[in-house]
């Protein structure tokens, strides 16, 4: 049996409320889903997050529609989780369900048979319901010991792999041992790692949702895994998307530097001659004491007018000052832990002491998108 494990697709989010990176995201996933068809897989495992909200916009629900429906001529068996951003509020319907989605797990562990091969599902379970996560991960053993073959699908984050407290809801010990495969979703990088007696894989998010995944784009790209299921052994195979939009991140200390340096990169990416056919996203960080910064914002724009004219999307400039560090080192983590205690000691409330906290390890280092997130899941929490 050949899987096609996949997750964080987030149909319908449109990063600076820019149509062309919503449409990005519709492309990424149309794109996975050929590459799905022309590898025959058997069966289509997404690990959460489908949708980037429970009530996605019609384009994304069509687009949903017309993957599924591809999918389901080609005789591949689907089989989904819940994630953290399309879990409905309160008792309301997902959306899945208006495209005959079969979801696993909500509320406890589920499993389904093909061919011989048990998958186990479980639906994103966060804040109080940790316990009741663990409580029916722990079933799971018992019955994948019935099977040859196994599989477990999960959208949940686990220590080892986002290691600050509050970000995730297990840790190792936690997970069943006697299963084939982990098809986790959550954290957007991808990553594998021989765990109990198979390999724990994260297949990534499909497209560049923030800044801080430009890095694991460059150095892992984006897209999906097929597993092959059929040896002792799980044979897994990285497939990249090619429609992705390149992002890029650059950092500059000396305005000097920028002048000079900025129109030499620009050139080397997307100059004539290369290769890439997506206008870029750019990241500019400026490091230092920069006294005229609207002449050299002006500066920077002149050289994007000039060299790369209407081939960048998007592009932003973060001044960081000499004394903002711009990298989480085990000092300053320390640093930080203790000033989410000092945050709920300033605002009586631990609620929004913790919100408080969250905002300010996002910006302290500019990442506006992750505040934005932030803001975003917690008016979802206040409003259940």
């Amino acid at each position: 049996m050949r899987i096609a494990h996949i997750a964080d697709t987030h149909l319908g989010y449109r990063q600076y409320n820019l149509e062309e990176r919503e449409n990005d995201i519709y492309e990424a996933f149309n794109e996975a889903v050929e590459k799905m068809i022309e590898e025959r897989v058997d069966v289509f495992v997404h690990a959460g997050d489908f949708f980037d909200s429970p009530r996605p916009p019609i384009k994304a629900l069509y687009v949903a529609k017309e993957g599924i429906r591809k999918l389901r001529e080609h005789n591949i068996k689907i089989l989904t989780v819940l994630g953290e951003h399309d879990t409905p509020r309160r008792k309301a319907m997902p959306p899945q369900m208006l495209l005959d989605l079969p979801i696993l797990g909500i509320g406890k562990v589920q499993k389904v048979v093909l061919n011989g091969v048990a998958f186990f599902g479980i639906s994103n379970l966060k804040g109080r319901r940790v316990d009741l996560l663990k409580e029916e991960l722990s079933k799971v053993d018992h019955l994948a010991k019935e099977y040859n073959k196994s599989v477990l699908i999960a959208h949940q984050a686990i220590k080892k792999f986002l290691p600050f407290e509050g970000a995730y809801e297990l840790e190792m010990v936690d997970l069943p041992r006697e299963i084939s495969y982990y098809a986790f979703g959550h954290i957007h990088s991808r990553t594998v790692e021989s765990f109990g007696r198979s390999y724990l894989a994260y297949s990534g998010s499909t497209e560049i949702m923030r800044k801080s995944e430009i890095s694991s784009w460059k150095d892992k790209g984006k897209g999906f895994y097929i597993v092959d299921l059929d040896g002792d052994l799980p044979e897994i195979h990285k497939i990249d998307l090619e429609s992705i939009r390149p992002q890029f991140e650059v950092s500059y200390t000396q305005e000097k530097d920028i002048i000079n340096e900025l129109g030499a990169f620009l050139q080397d990416i997307i100059g004539e001659g290369t290769s890439v056919t997506k206008a870029p996203i750019l990241k500019i960080n400026v490091q230092g004491d920069i006294i005229r910064k609207a002449e050299l914002i002006e500066k920077i724009r002149e050289i994007l007018e000039k060299l790369v004219p209407y081939r960048i999307l998007r592009y932003d400039i973060h001044f960081i000052g000499t004394n903002v560090p711009t990298n989480l080192t085990p000092n300053n983590i320390k640093e930080i832990g203790d000033l989410r205690r000092l945050f709920v000691e300033y605002l009586g409330d631990e609620k929004l002491g913790n919100l408080a906290f969250e905002l300010y390890s996002h910006l302290w280092i500019n990442d506006l998108e992750g505040s934005i997130e932030v803001c975003r899941k917690y008016l979802e929490e206040e409003d259940k």
